[in-house]
């Protein structure tokens, strides 16, 4: 028995508050992002852990004029300042893309648009054109467009804007629709879900809660404090609890092998805090590999597994019949 993991992360630094101005999560200049970046990419050398990252498409850019055409939402572009990286680092990260290419790990770079438009807030040309641009960036940057798509704010676009834009899998969340108290106990105690990936509409979607799991809900996110009703306890016993809920779910998976999709922000994690529980349990699941009761799997890797095994059954059930 094994379980099968993919694990995403979204490097979206400025751009993922670009619309709504909350800044606080963020480091200046995105300082702690690339250190904890670097540390991160270490330590999946060391457990031979690989990950996919989902980028906006801007942030391969070295530098720009502000001006990316259209259509586009009124104003979606007015953040933009039309700088470089040396300038404006939050929007410019070619020096972050570069720096997870260059390690040994089969890393993925998938796209979470180019700038972070959420189909909630676009029309379908809109939406279209914005992931033409992501995917001109892919080609231009790594040679080829990605077949994997994390939609920015968990919004995902109807199947005909992302075929057309050459997507063939996305990550696409489950809410839980709990509140108050029993939602703080959630986040707090309860396992991120094992859920099988499917194939609708010709996309194969792979699902994930809606707040992150990789990281803690508890623990504080990026440069931001934790949130009030978490305060009260201890941070290592917040560490303990998400360490031991990152193990409740592998251990189901791995019996059962089931498939477990775990994602957050980048700036998530960039905090002592946050990095201690991850750094453990990515070690952990390096050790689950090397046993063969857990694979790692990018989203691109994922599709195509995914995609034999249907093609394979759809061959046997037309054998069958032909028998028959």
């Amino acid at each position: 028995m094994a379980a099968t993991l993919t694990i995403s992360i979204e490097l979206e630094l400025g751009w993922g508050v670009h619309d709504i101005d909350e800044w606080g999560h963020l480091s200046d200049r995105g300082r702690a992002e690339r250190e904890y970046l670097h540390t991160l990419l270490d330590l999946c050398d060391e457990a031979e852990v690989p990950i996919t990252f989902d980028v906006v498409g801007h942030l391969f850019s070295t530098s720009c004029d502000g001006d990316h055409g259209g259509p586009a939402p009124e104003g979606w572009f007015d953040a933009d300042p039309g700088t470089d990286v040396a300038t404006d680092p939050l929007f410019y990260a070619p020096d972050m893309i570069e720096a997870i290419r260059s390690r040994s790990v089969g890393h993925e770079l998938c796209t979470h648009t180019f700038s972070h438009l959420p189909a909630a807030k676009a029309t379908d040309a809109e939406m279209a054109r914005d992931l033409a641009l992501a995917q001109r960036q892919h080609e231009d940057s790594l040679g080829e467009q990605t077949p994997s798509l994390v939609p920015p704010r968990h919004y995902v676009p109807s199947a005909n804007v992302m075929q057309e834009a050459g997507i063939e899998i996305v990550r696409e969340s489950l809410p839980t629709g709990t509140t108050g108290i029993r939602r703080a106990t959630e986040l707090l105690f309860a396992p991120p879900p094992a859920i099988e990936p499917t194939i609708q509409d010709g996309i194969v979607r792979t699902y994930c809660s809606t707040p992150a799991t990789l990281t803690a809900p508890a623990l504080p996110s990026g440069q931001r404090s934790t949130h009030p009703v978490f305060r009260p306890l201890p941070v290592r016993l917040r560490q303990r609890l998400h360490a031991r809920a990152l193990d409740q779910a592998t251990g189901p998976a791995i019996r059962e092998d089931g498939h477990l999709h775990l994602w957050c922000h980048l700036y998530d994690l960039a905090n002592d805090a946050q990095f201690e529980p991850i750094a453990a349990y990515l070690r952990r699941l390096g050790d689950l590999a090397d046993r063969e009761l857990v694979e790692i799997v990018p989203m691109a890797t994922l599709n195509e597994r995914l995609r034999s095994r249907y093609d394979s059954a759809a061959r046997s059930v037309t054998a069958s019949d032909q028998e028959s």
